[in-house]
């Protein structure tokens, strides 16, 4: 049975020892938007089903955002799930890359999105009434499949990173 994104959420916040913040939250939403595509270049599969809605940090999963938010100890302090061996690859393989970034540098990598830029910017609205600016998160899901027009971005990741790798090996070899 497929995981929640909440439950892929865990490892991280086991992993990566995420803070009690904003910046915490943020960041565990990247690495989520990180794991899914690496998840599914890899494996051609999605990794959990919940969406994703582009808000203005990038993309976001919103009941992972708010039970982050409200419960932060709890699931800091439950157990893991049992992961299998894919979602397990991903997840260690997402922190490796990933883990190490801070908040705004995730921020930035996903601002490089056009999937996230075109979903979020439909989604500001403006009343010219009150002078305010505001976000339809009904129309800032994004598609599934137009996720999928991400793994480009990602493969050229994991290039680098496999690249960065081999050159750390030969290096010592040296």
């Amino acid at each position: 049975m497929m995981k929640s994104a909440l439950e892929i959420g865990q490892y991280f916040i086991e992993k990566s020892d995420l803070s009690n913040s904003w910046e915490g939250n943020t960041k565990l939403q990247k690495l989520l938007f990180f794991s899914w595509l690496i998840h599914y270049y890899k494996f051609q599969k999605s990794l959990f089903n919940d969406d994703f809605f582009a808000f203005e940090n990038g993309p976001v999963v919103e009941n992972v955002r708010k039970s982050y938010k409200v419960n932060y100890f709890d699931l800091k302090n439950k157990l893991l799930p049992e992961y299998s061996k894919e979602e397990y690859d991903t997840l260690t393989l997402t922190n490796e890359i990933f883990g190490d970034s801070d908040c705004d540098e995730l921020i930035e990598l996903s601002h490089r999105s056009p999937i996230w830029e075109k979903y979020f910017k439909n989604s500001i609205k403006s009343d010219s009434k009150e002078n305010t600016i505001y976000y339809c998160t009904g129309i800032s899901k994004i598609p599934r499949e137009e996720l999928q027009e991400e793994l480009r971005m990602i493969e050229n990741v994991l290039y680098v990173y496999e690249y960065q790798k081999t050159v750390e090996v030969n290096h010592g070899t040296l």
